[in-house]
This record gives C-alpha cells, structure tokens and sequence, in this order.
C-alpha cells in the first residue's frame, strides 16, 4: 500500500495566524492609545501650579468694586422705627438677619436696595452686582441700561 498523505492542514494554520496577528495588533492599539491618554493628563498636569489650581491670564481680571466707588453710596443709620429710606420690606438679603435700631446701612443708588453696610461693602469688593437684583451698579460704557430697552416683539405691533 502507498502511503496516504495527510489531510492538508495548511489552511488551519493560515487561520490561526491571522488571528494570531490581529490579537497582537488589537493589543498593540489599546497599549498606544493608553500611553497617549495618559501622557495627555500628565501634560496637563504640569500646567497646574503647586495649589493644584491651572494658571490661566483671565485670573487677575478683578469682579468686584472699588473701595471708594463702595464708600460714595449712601450710608445711614437706622433709628428706633426701622423704616428704611427705600422700599426694602424684610431682612437683610445678604445675611438674612432682621434690621435692627443703630445697624448701619447702605443703600445701592441705581436699583435702591439696602443693605447692612458691612454685609454690601463685601459683597461688592467680590462682586459687582447688586446682590438683590444682580445689576451692575458699577458705571459702565453703555449709556442706557439693559432694563430700559424693550424687546423686539414689542416692537413689531
């Protein structure tokens, strides 16, 4: 008898190659793109400062008011009716606490709230906004205010 050959086993091995090589290279993306992501986040990191918080230019840009701007709004002090000289019904927004006889207070001339004077004068050294109605009482470069415009719908009729 001849020998017999064996079954061809050759294009098995062709597949067990390929997927052989395709594992590999599935590996080998998922290894790259980590090394990527993760050299990104350090980069990032460096940029920080040692407070952990990142520089950037808008930082010293400064929100609030000047201490003179603050000290020219109206100051009085409350007497024994607690009538404020605007029309403030409540406690004061700021530290939520009643008035009460001899609390000074301040007054925002452009939207006539008050406040208890120390409560406003830091709030606009952080903040230049009315802490009540968020308008700006700082003078600005708009000549009319925002509020006195009437909306383009108004308008149309």
């Amino acid at each position: 008898m001849a020998p017999t050959s064996p079954p061809d086993s050759g294009v098995g091995l062709g597949y067990g190659i390929a997927i052989a090589v395709s594992i590999l290279v599935l590996i080998s993306a998922i290894m790259l793109a980590s090394y990527i992501c993760i050299r990104s986040k350090s980069a990032g990191r460096e940029e920080a400062t040692s407070d952990g918080v990142a520089e950037s230019p808008a930082a010293e840009v400064k929100l609030g008011l000047d201490r003179p701007v603050i000290e020219s709004y109206p100051r009085i002090v409350l007497g024994d009716s607690l009538r404020l000289p605007r029309p403030n019904n409540g406690p004061c927004s700021i530290c939520l606490c009643d008035y009460e006889a001899r609390d000074p207070v301040r007054c925002i001339p452009e939207c006539n709230h008050c406040f208890h004077t120390d409560c406003v004068d830091e709030w606009l050294r952080t903040s230049a906004t009315c802490p009540l109605c968020r308008n700006s009482p700082a003078p600005s470069r708009i000549a009319t205010p925002l509020s006195d415009f009437v909306p383009l719908a108004f308008q149309i009729r």
